[in-house]
């Protein structure tokens, strides 16, 4: 049971775990709000966010949201 994470959260997630994650690009779950074959995407080798044509072969890591 889990999502693909926000742009927010893949923010923190290169934040405070990038070395749990290869050097690509990885699918974000937001669609771009003007470009609707388009998703955001986060490339953990620079840090950048970007969006991408959804027809595009990127990585995908799903998780799961607990409230503390």
């Amino acid at each position: 049971g889990g999502d693909l994470p926000t742009r927010r959260e893949q923010s923190l997630l290169y934040a405070n775990l990038k070395g749990l994650f290869k050097p690509r690009a990885y699918w974000s779950g937001e669609q771009h709000a003007e470009y609707s074959s388009g998703a955001w995407d986060q490339d953990f080798s620079n840090g950048y966010q970007d969006y991408d044509s959804k027809g595009h072969e990127l990585r995908a890591r799903a998780v799961r949201r607990i409230e503390i």
